[in-house]
């Protein structure tokens, strides 16, 4: 072996970077998750079946997690809407336009935190541009 790996997280990265042969292999026989690795990673090359079976899994659960956050968006959505149009009334409308149209989480919950010190329309609006704002920075 031309280099021993440290600890783990070296060994993986000596995997990954495509490592072959009997040094892989050393690396392998130490390293259970490696090894177990090798071993799906020999199926998926021996079977395209398997392959597509995993590929169509592993897009299962991404479909499943891009639906969740846009659930969660949603409510998060619904939460500020209710809000603002409580307190402002009708002054409110033209904000539940701009909320509807932002989707990412974390600019959501960034309002959610900010919005309750809104004291006026116009605050709100400052509140939801200033934190788009500084989403795309």
């Amino acid at each position: 072996l031309k280099r021993k790996p440290q600890d783990a997280l070296e060994a993986w990265m000596m995997y990954l970077n495509n490592l072959e042969g009997e040094e892989l292999e050393a690396i392998a026989m130490e390293n259970p998750a490696i090894r177990k690795a090798m071993t799906i990673e020999e199926i998926f090359h021996k079977s395209a079946m398997e392959r597509r079976l995993y590929e169509l899994r592993e897009k299962a659960l991404r479909d499943e997690l891009t639906m969740l956050d846009g659930a969660r968006a949603e409510a998060k959505q619904d939460d500020i809407i209710k809000f603002v149009t409580t307190r402002f009334k009708t002054e409110s409308l033209g904000l539940q336009d701009k909320l509807r149209a932002l989707t990412d989480l974390q600019v959501l919950d960034d309002i959610l935190t900010r919005i309750f010190a809104a004291d006026s329309a116009e605050d709100a609006v400052n509140i939801i541009q200033g934190t788009v704002e500084k989403a795309l920075q």
